[in-house]
């Protein structure tokens, strides 16, 4: 095998790119690598936040998705959740449970129809939660907004193929289009 067809690798965890060699071009390797690394960052940040609001990381990703519809001024059901998160009505309800419990959010009836619940924000979600999340909010906005335009778009691009690549690895129905 070529060492051109090594560097390619056929699973996730690819070789590392030569350091230090100036005359070498970046390759699609290295930006994978490069999204790992990020990966394994931002994964250690959900770790910290998850500690540091002392709840677990399924419900951190309640809270972000949760946080993310208050944001559009949008109401959130169970189901709602359940779906974002893909666990099960039960798991939902166990989430919701600790959630509510801690403070972050509150149920309600639904103004129309009485037998359905809209998950919002408690007392601890609009304080606590939101300065949690503002640390990594400023640095990923800086980070994102330093990108020239050309470049805003060649990331975005790739990032949306790469999501498509893995739904079709999954085999999960096509993603909605971005706008």
């Amino acid at each position: 095998m070529e060492s051109s067809d090594a560097r390619q690798g056929a699973g996730y965890w690819y070789p590392p790119s030569a350091e230090g060699a100036s005359d070498e071009v970046a390759t699609g390797v290295d930006v994978l690598n490069a999204l790992r690394a990020y990966r394994e960052v931002e994964s250690g940040l959900r770790r910290r936040l998850s500690q540091r609001l002392n709840i677990n990381e399924t419900d951190l990703g309640a809270l972000r998705y949760l946080l993310g519809v208050w944001h559009r001024d949008q109401g959130a059901s169970p189901k709602d959740l359940a779906l974002a998160l893909g666990i099960s009505s039960a798991s939902t309800t166990l989430v919701i449970d600790r959630l509510e419990r801690a403070g972050f959010i509150r149920r309600r009836r639904h103004p129309v129809d009485r037998r359905a619940v809209i998950l919002e924000p408690g007392d601890k979600a609009t304080e606590e939660f939101r300065s949690a999340f503002d640390v990594e909010k400023r640095g990923v906005l800086a980070a994102a907004d330093n990108l020239t335009s050309e470049e805003t778009e060649t990331v975005t691009r790739f990032l949306r193929s790469m999501e498509q690549a893995i739904s079709d690895a999954v085999g999960q129905p096509d993603r909605p289009q971005h706008p």
